[in-house]
């Protein structure tokens, strides 16, 4: 079995980690076992590195040890070329829904991210007349949504919302007049 064959599901071993985030951290994706994703690199991981992709891949990632130029060459056979980036940090911003709060009628989300190798968090803050504030309370009133959401799914999420808001036009602007909200199933 190849290692770009089939290993989870649809899943393949390239597919486990994203290219820019195997050329960034100079590892190799190898396996899956029991749910720890085991990665090559030239040098041990780091605590701070193997936190890194964690946060990233969401899931246990152990490192072992291979030579540089093993690296090197795994990585243009998994990834064909070295991904195109501009000169600033290529960096992940994730939203936690299910960690909300409202100062006043603003929607305040929880975010955090990682730009190069540095961990940020904080929160994103959706006032009223703010153009994603209904999206926004829509999605923390939804259980599915009670996880990490990256923000390249955000605007799959918003085609969702639209769709919804078009079928449900004529009750969500009673229930948005009336002052009532989402989570009102009348």
């Amino acid at each position: 079995m190849s290692d770009r064959q089939l290993i989870t599901g649809s899943d393949t071993i390239a597919e486990l980690v994203p290219a820019s985030v195997a050329y960034d951290n100079h590892v190799v994706p190898l396996r899956l076992l029991a749910g720890t994703l085991v990665v090559a690199t030239a040098e041990p991981l780091t605590t701070e590195t193997q936190q890194r992709l964690h946060f990233i891949l969401n899931r246990n990632v152990r490192g072992v040890i291979r030579t540089p130029e093993w690296i090197a060459i795994r990585l243009h056979e998994l990834y064909d070329h070295q991904p195109e980036c501009d000169d600033g940090d290529i960096g992940v911003t994730w939203y936690w829904p299910n960690w909300h709060w409202y100062d006043g009628e603003q929607l305040n989300v929880k975010c955090s991210g990682w730009e190069s190798a540095t961990h940020w968090s904080g929160c994103h803050e959706f006032p009223p007349d703010h153009a994603d504030y209904d999206m926004w309370r829509w999605i923390v009133s939804l259980p599915q949504y009670h996880r990490l959401v990256n923000e390249k799914e955000i605007p799959g999420i918003r085609r969702i919302w639209h769709r919804y808001v078009a079928k449900c036009r004529p009750t969500w602007f009673c229930r948005k007049t009336t002052g009532s909200t989402l989570e009102d199933k009348s």
